[in-house]
Parts: C-alpha cells; structure tokens; sequence
C-alpha cells in the first residue's frame, strides 16, 4: 500500500472513530470522568481512541471460564463500593452465577503506522504500565491496547448459593476498594502523561 492510500485509510479510520465517540458522550455511553482526556485526543492528528473505560468494579454473571459469550452484567461501579450495596445487590440477583471482579483502566489507542505505534507503546512502558501491546497491524490501522494491573476476579455465588461469609466479602471489597483507588490515581497520571508528551510533538 502507497503513503497516499495509507494516509487515505488512516484517515477514514479516524474520523469514523472520532465521530463514533462523540456520539456515545451524546448517549451516555462514555464513561465521564474519560471525557475531557478522550475529546484532547482527537485533536493529535496521528493518534485515535476507539474504546475506553475508567476501571471498574463488577458483579458479572457468567461461568467457571467467564465465558464471554454468556456473560453479562449485574451492576458496574465506577467508583468504591460498601458492603451493604455489593451484599443487596448479590441477594437481588437472578443469575445464577456471580462472580465479582475489579478491573483496571483501559484504552485502546489506533495509529497510522508501526513507528507511531511503537512510540506509543515504548511511552507506555516507560510510565510502567507492562500490560500494553499492539493487538492489530495493517497499514493505515495499528490498534494498540493499553491497560494497568489493579485485577481481582473470584466467584461468589454458585447454582444461586452465597459462597463467602460476610466477613470475607468485607475483605475484598476493602481489597477492591483500595485497587480502584491506585487505578484513579494511575489513569491520572496517565492522561497528564500522555497528553504532555504527544500534543507537544504536534
């Protein structure tokens, strides 16, 4: 593929991607507190967001392999939990199933070649976050993932049974709690980062 299709196809790629996401903050489907950092990326001509979220804590319904393909969501917090809330939620549940995971934030960044792409994921290794690589490769699209390591996923229910004790789900949401704080602070530092040194180059 020539620069001239390359640029063609990149482009493309983009604006579809950017007027993808402005029309989930239209709909609410954009996590909030993301916003302000995703609408600044739009604006480096080389780079593109296709999907984000802040980081997490769930109730998931799903199976012993947390199987994509039946799993779905009970409740999504993006922010701490408290025992009462997790704990009524668990006994409203109708699944069968539930396990509770915590997840870390997570971005998927497009480029238009393997020399932006590389530069951003060496940026990414630098500022320590190991768990971002380059999950697509073709000419006028590299999609890079970029996530932290604030994980937790256990089973807490099982054929509609409560599995822990009240005083172990205590423990892990003092655990879940304390993870979506250092997450917070990461996807800050993160975004100051990432905007410092890319729109700086532009």
């Amino acid at each position: 593929m020539n620069s001239n299709s390359v640029d063609q196809k990149y482009n493309m790629v983009k604006k579809h991607h950017t007027n993808t996401l402005q029309e989930a903050i239209d709909t609410k489907k954009v996590d909030e507190i993301l916003i302000p950092f995703l609408l600044e990326v739009t604006k480096i001509p080389d780079i593109f967001t296709s999907s984000s979220c802040c980081g997490r804590i769930m109730l998931l319904a799903t199976d012993e392999y947390e199987n994509k393909k039946i799993s779905s969501f009970h409740k999504r917090y993006h922010r701490k939990v408290t025992f009462d809330e997790i704990k009524a939620d668990l006994n409203a549940s109708s699944e069968r199933d539930i396990w509770f995971k915590t997840e870390s934030f997570i971005f998927h960044f497009g480029c238009k070649d393997y020399v932006k792409a590389k530069e951003l994921l060496a940026f990414c290794q630098q500022l320590g976050l190991k768990k971002a690589g380059i999950i697509t490769a073709h000419d006028g699209k590299y999609i890079l993932e970029v996530t932290s390591t604030q994980y937790m996923a256990l089973p807490l229910k099982e054929n509609n049974n409560i599995l822990v004790s009240d005083d172990y789900l205590k423990f892990i949401i003092d655990r879940a709690n304390k993870k979506i704080d250092i997450n917070f602070e990461r996807l800050d530092k993160f975004e100051k980062a990432f905007l410092s040194f890319f729109k700086k180059e532009n």
